[in-house]
């Protein structure tokens, strides 16, 4: 029995992106501890699945990577690739760079709609239009409940 909590396929799936950009970018464990100002055996913990990463350690590896990345935008890429990783890319999977949003009956700022990490779909209702999808999509007449 392991002396820590066992990680769900999610969290393991999330180590397994965050050592694979390490790769990508050329980045050793001796850089994270030097920047996170921690232990090697802290680092080694977490990018190989024993502990769970945090918004720290990513935030690290992005100030790392270059300035291309941030926290955020780090975290959002880990995350895609952890979820193909452990859900498969499905059916109506999207490019790389296009984010789905929750469908919300709420109001949606620019801000929600465009993200650092690339373009954002959003598949709700543009609550502060009124508008439903097939408005935005078919010419007057052609709506399916016309």
């Amino acid at each position: 029995m392991s002396k820590y909590p066992e990680l769900s396929p999610f969290s393991l799936a999330f180590a397994d992106a965050y050592r694979g950009f390490m790769r990508e970018h050329r980045i050793t464990g001796q850089a994270l501890t030097e920047k996170l100002g921690r232990a090697l055996g802290y680092v080694s913990e977490r990018i190989n699945g024993k502990r769970a990463l945090d918004t720290e350690d990513v935030d690290a590896l992005a100030m790392l990577a270059g300035s291309e990345w941030s926290g955020r935008t780090l975290m959002i890429e880990l995350a895609r690739r952890a979820r193909v990783a452990v859900e498969g890319p499905g059916e109506d999977a999207l490019p790389d760079n296009v984010v789905r949003l929750p469908q919300t009956g709420g109001a949606v700022s620019a801000l929600d709609l465009i993200d650092d990490a690339g373009v954002v779909e959003y598949h709700g209702q543009a609550a502060d239009r009124g508008e439903h999808e097939a408005d935005r999509h078919s010419a007057p007449g052609e709506h399916p409940d016309d």
